[in-house]
């Protein structure tokens, strides 16, 4: 059939042909045509649209090889942008991305103090000085994905539990996001994007089955399952703050906050640290500062913070049998911590657990971002309503922009 009389058809090459050149290597028609098993005729019509949107160009000639030399084509790998952000009490990250998903242009800066509406005008600002530096024209950021503490609230726009932001739990933050940059913006939770990156870019990578648990002030859960992110009926999935594990269950504080949290979180343990008697302690800083001095209080400490973290690990990994479990967080990625919990585990879960520190750290969740962004352009761009799964995503290595 051809391809011309058919959108069907025609759609579904495009498709083929555009998940092949975002591998980003330089490739002939010939060999396209080998690789999908379309015809000479739908290959040249194929590129020959993708060449006319500006989406595919020639790039160099074949040699050496047998029969007539060829032309390579390659995808136009800044026809357009994707836009990332992992948007923190103290500080918002942005990183500007191609269609090969490659880092561009990134930034960071603190948080603007005001919250809510002047955080929204923050992160445009950003997003149109990270274009300027690049060159580019700012309508052609074709998706933007910001990463937030908190629960979005799917029907009204707004942000819940993001305690040190003001003002997102008040407004409808997708609609007004999306009026600044004048195309739909997706928000979601900083974890589930740090779990993204991981999976992406990090040490997850191959992974179908998967969690991202932070450990720092708070914490949270990321859940990749045959794949696919979970966020569960109301966007709440992996709010693992309020597993019932830990000392204190039943208290006003543990359903406000969670008893996990109360139990693992850096303000429990300097709390705990200072109820055993271990002096003045500011920060969660000073006591692993403690530990590694040798002071047996801090040990005490931490080896309790193990054992609750290996009952919510075991937790975790009976219900969803994950392949690996990511370590994040201030906390969380801190090797002291993890050896413990590794020697915890065997002796409350029977099967071998690997768990791991986070690959990426403190930009899991800009790399996340930027993993959602890409992956929504490349399907808005070449994908196809009703076809089952996404266009992969490129894996070339991911460099920091200043680099």
């Amino acid at each position: 059939m051809n391809a011309s009389r058919s959108p069907l058809v025609r759609q579904y090459s495009r498709r083929l042909v555009a998940e092949i050149l975002l591998k980003g290597e330089p490739i002939s028609r010939a060999d396209l045509a080998r690789t999908t098993g379309l015809s000479k005729q739908t290959m040249s019509e194929v590129i020959g649209e993708l060449e006319a949107g500006g989406w595919a160009r020639p790039v160099g000639v074949t040699t050496g090889g047998p029969g007539r030399n060829a032309v390579t084509f390659e995808i136009a790998a800044e026809a357009a942008f994707s836009l990332g952000v992992d948007l923190g009490g103290t500080k918002i990250s942005a990183a500007l991305a191609n269609l090969l998903g490659e880092i561009v242009a990134e930034t960071t800066e603190p948080t603007d103090p005001r919250g809510g509406r002047h955080v929204l005008n923050q992160i445009h600002r950003l997003a149109l000085r990270l274009a300027a530096e690049r060159g580019v024209d700012a309508t052609r950021i074709g998706s933007v994905v910001v990463g937030s503490p908190g629960v979005l609230d799917r029907a009204s726009g707004a942000i819940a539990l993001v305690p040190n932001i003001s003002g997102l739990s008040e407004m409808d933050v997708v609609s007004m996001l999306s009026g600044l940059f004048q195309r739909p913006v997706a928000i979601e939770n900083d974890v589930n994007l740090a779990m993204l990156g991981e999976a992406w870019r990090g040490c997850a990578r191959g992974c179908e089955n998967a969690a991202f648990l932070s450990l720092g002030t708070g914490t949270g859960l990321g859940l990749i399952v045959n794949g696919k992110l979970v966020r569960g009926a109301t966007g709440a999935a992996g709010e693992i703050s309020y597993l019932p594990v830990g000392s204190e269950l039943r208290s006003a504080q543990a359903l406000a906050v969670g008893a996990f949290e109360l139990e693992v979180g850096s303000h429990a343990i300097v709390r705990r640290f200072r109820a055993k008697g271990g002096g003045q302690a500011e920060t969660v800083r000073d006591v692993f500062a403690r530990l590694n001095s040798g002071d047996t209080i801090a040990e005490a400490v931490l080896d309790e913070t193990a054992r609750t973290l290996s009952l919510a690990v075991a937790a975790l990994c009976s219900i969803l049998d994950p392949e690996m479990i990511v370590m994040g967080g201030s906390i969380g990625m801190r090797s002291e911590l993890l050896a413990r919990v590794a020697a915890e585990l065997p002796q409350v879960f029977a099967r071998p657990v690997i768990v791991v520190p986070s690959a990426l750290g403190n930009r899991a969740g800009l790399v996340g971002a930027l993993s959602s962004a890409v992956s929504t352009l490349h399907n808005q761009l070449f994908g196809m309503a009703g076809l089952p799964g996404d266009i992969a995503l490129p894996g070339a290595p991911i460099a920091r922009a200043a680099e």
